[in-house]
């Protein structure tokens, strides 16, 4: 029997699974950060529940390998649940979803994979005859390796759903010939046959969603599922289920272009990030004198175009004006030397941290450095024509304030799309003015044309969109204090009529206290209550759910934090994560291998991490290298995995119970995704949620 497999491929399976449930949530619930909260603090919850109530299951060598099979066969299926979830919820394909029912499809399938999980880790500690810390150590070797497999081989290749059958199938088969049973091969056989049809079923069943509209084309990459629909004469691109581009789609393409180059017809050097390949970039070439900078994230979009689209747009992807880049547009425009006459941001509003970046007060400084003298920046967000919300107006009053820190001119276009255009030179988006240059340019535009403007540039509506945006919240968004990612997820909630819209209008005006002040004042009084009522068995545990919850907020704060400095870059997101688990495992064995443990070892691990808090506080304010980020997040891990066992040694003195320990860690860490990436983060900043970690791990 191959003793080390099984805690192995516990931590393998985790990881694994872990990421492939995230990335199909992302694709059928709105892939923002409260999807993620919400999915990582379900299974995290679930892990931390099956590991306490494991303690009441008496351990049987029968059932060890077939709660194995069980994680396994609950993958794929919890996967073709999400996939259909649609129709349970009677909604149109693509149509986005409320919070109750991704807290509830969040909760229902995690439940099903995360707590067999979580009971696997103290099984695996009875298999391994107690040794608590052996299991901790090959599950974190195990996260590890499936970081990197998982991150660098399989979703780059493969699908989601063809990647979770390989690492099904695979563990299937190892866990079989670890067990050397040869009576129980009904099991992985059985599994294997069913991962092969599943398989066969992902591009069915993505038809099938799809339904009434054609699917013509899926593509999954590092960066999300890209599907191609036809209907009609119209090819539209989904990106993770949202809608990409469509085409023909004169409207959305000339305004994302004209209103900026009209401000500067004689412009030549344009830097247009995103949003090009569905008709903005043959605007652009209507300018015959403008040479395009086009910079986009994903080659598959471009690749998946150049395919499908119409001869006119592959002429246009092709056009020697036309310098396609890809790579992450705010790296771009850090590294590049040239200064440009226009840039274009053509990106979705910020509804997550990750486009947020291109809206804050540093990117605009940033833009506004690489222009010259009279050039223009310009960028579109969803609006209203007639009827400015309150949700609505603070959001985009955040975005003009915001502008206005670094530009001195800012104009706003009215209509149900916002167009918004600043310059350190006066602008113009007067009806006269703009419809004499389009004549002279001889443009023939559908939309952004003399008969159409003249009522979208109106005197009353520039003047009725002005004064909404420059009374509303005088908010700054940046890149440590992403607010308006916030006031976006606010807007979003508007949607719909029940619990979402109260629970973010409550988050949206409450004070600080509430959410931070008033949790520590808790925990300290639950400290006080533990010592008093004389629990010192227990006090061991606690600095791990410190742990847990730490961890997890720090985690988000580093890949915001390099995501910023250095642009959003796959491998090395997927490598900074691998780091911390990394840490974990080096940080497991440094503590098996002590030869006595004592309370005065956690103190100073507590130590370490105080520092490490203080530390990543301090680099907020400079600009390390990349490598601090790696190191650091390896030490993080380092110092959890350290803590584990010292922890768990101290409790496992007074108690047997092997799952305590890793349960409060994972009901640390839940807390933690369930509140940081969706209010925390975006209400309070970074710096300031890191001085409040830094008080919370001082007790």
């Amino acid at each position: 029997m191959i003793t080390f497999l099984p805690p192995f491929l516990l931590g393998f399976l985790a990881l694994s699974f872990q990421i492939f449930l995230l990335r199909e949530f992302s694709v059928h619930f709105y892939g923002n950060e409260i999807t993620f909260g919400f999915i990582l603090a379900a299974w995290l919850l679930w892990g931390g529940l099956g590991s306490i109530s494991a303690s009441k299951l008496k351990f049987h060598p029968l059932r060890f390998p077939q709660t194995y099979y069980a994680v396994i066969l609950f993958l794929p299926l919890s996967l073709i649940v999400l996939r259909f979830s649609r129709f349970f919820l009677r909604m149109l394909p693509g149509e986005i979803t409320g919070i109750i029912p991704m807290l509830f499809y969040s909760l229902v399938l995690a439940f099903f994979i995360s707590f067999p999980l979580g009971i696997l880790f103290v099984f695996n500690a009875h298999f391994q005859k107690g040794n608590l810390y052996r299991v901790y150590f090959l599950e974190s070797l195990g996260s590890s390796v499936a970081g990197l497999i998982v991150y660098l081989f399989l979703i780059p290749v493969f699908s989601n759903w063809q990647g979770a059958a390989i690492v099904g199938a695979s563990a299937s088969l190892l866990i079989f010939f670890s067990f050397g049973k040869k009576k129980q091969i009904f099991f992985p056989l059985s599994i294997l046959i069913f991962l092969a049809a599943f398989i066969i079923f992902d591009i069915p069943s993505q038809k099938i969603y799809w339904k009434p509209f054609s699917l013509i084309k899926s593509k999954d990459t590092p960066y999300g599922k890209i599907q191609i629909l036809k209907t009609e004469e119209q090819i539209s691109l989904y990106n993770n289920s949202l809608h990409d581009y469509s085409y023909p789609n004169l409207a959305a393409s000339e305004e994302s272009v004209h209103f900026a180059l009209l401000q500067n017809p004689r412009a030549k050097n344009v830097l247009m990030v995103g949003g090009g390949a569905g008709g903005g970039l043959s605007q652009i070439l209507k300018y015959p004198q403008v040479e395009v900078d086009y910079v986009e994230l994903d080659p598959e979009i471009i690749r998946l175009s150049l395919q499908f689209l119409p001869e006119k747009e592959k002429s246009a992807l092709r056009h020697k004006r036309i310098h396609i880049f890809y790579q992450d547009g705010r790296a771009f425009l850090t590294e590049t030397q040239k200064k440009y006459d226009m840039i274009i941001l053509n990106l979705p509003e910020p509804a997550t941290a990750q486009i947020n970046r291109f809206y804050t007060k540093e990117f605009f400084h940033e833009a506004r450095e690489k222009l010259t003298e009279k050039g223009v920046f310009s960028f579109r967000v969803p609006s209203a024509e007639n009827y400015i919300s309150l949700e609505l107006q603070n959001f985009l009053s955040s975005l003009y304030f915001t502008l206005k820190e670094a530009f001195s001119f800012v104009e706003v276009v009215p209509g149900d799309t916002n167009i918004f255009l600043a310059s350190s030179q006066p602008l113009s988006i007067g009806f006269e003015e703009l419809s004499q240059k389009i004549e002279d340019l001889n443009l023939q535009n559908s939309y952004v044309s003399p008969e159409l403007l003249f009522s979208r540039l109106s005197p009353l509506r520039i003047e009725f969109i002005k004064e909404k945006v420059s009374s509303g919240k005088r908010t700054i968004n940046q890149d440590f204090s992403p607010i308006s990612y916030f006031y976006n997820s606010v807007l979003w909630s508007t949607q719909f009529k029940g619990l979402e819209r109260k629970i973010f209008s409550f988050f949206s005006e409450v004070h600080f206290f509430w959410l931070l002040d008033l949790p520590l004042i808790l925990f300290i009084s639950l400290l006080i209550i533990l010592w008093l009522r004389r629990k010192k068995s227990t006090f061991p545990l606690v600095p791990l759910a410190v742990m847990g919850f730490t961890t997890i907020v720090v985690e988000l704060i580093v890949i915001i934090s390099f995501q910023t400095m250095y642009g959003y870059v796959y491998r090395r997101i997927a490598l900074l994560l691998t780091c911390f688990m990394m840490g974990l495992f080096l940080g497991s064995f440094r503590g098996k291998k002590r030869k006595r443990i004592y309370f005065a070892q956690l103190l100073f691990i507590q130590f370490g991490i105080l520092l490490l808090v203080l530390l990543l506080h301090l680099s907020l304010k400079i600009h390390p290298p990349e490598l601090f980020f790696f190191i650091y997040l390896l030490l993080l891990g380092f110092l959890g995995g350290d803590m584990f066992v010292v922890s768990n040694n101290l409790f496992l003195r007074e108690k047997k119970n092997y799952g305590l320990g890793y349960g409060l860690d994972l009901l640390g860490s839940f807390f933690g995704a369930l509140v940081a990436s969706s209010f925390l983060i975006p209400l309070v900043g970074l710096p300031l949620l890191l001085k409040y970690l830094f008080l919370l791990n001082s007790f």
